[in-house]
């Protein structure tokens, strides 16, 4: 068991006390930042062109693509 943890249980934590690991937390930045620039894109086509739904289409795309870009492993 790694030092840090060691610790949390020392002072009277338990597991649930553990933060997530840092690649957890990139993971819902990335998917937050990509819905809300997939909505702003949806708003404008919405605006420009009358389609039907366009925010709600760019908010899940960006979302997707937020969480896909994030998720590629090397």
């Amino acid at each position: 068991m790694p030092r840090s943890v060691r610790n949390w249980y020392a002072v009277g934590y338990g597991r649930s006390a553990v933060k997530a690991p840092k690649d957890a937390r990139g993971t819902w930045f990335f998917l937050v930042i990509g819905g809300a620039i997939g909505l702003v894109l949806g708003i404008l086509m919405s605006v420009t062109t009358d389609v039907p739904l366009a925010p709600e289409l760019g908010l899940a795309l960006g979302a997707l693509v937020g969480w896909l870009s994030r998720r590629v492993s090397a």
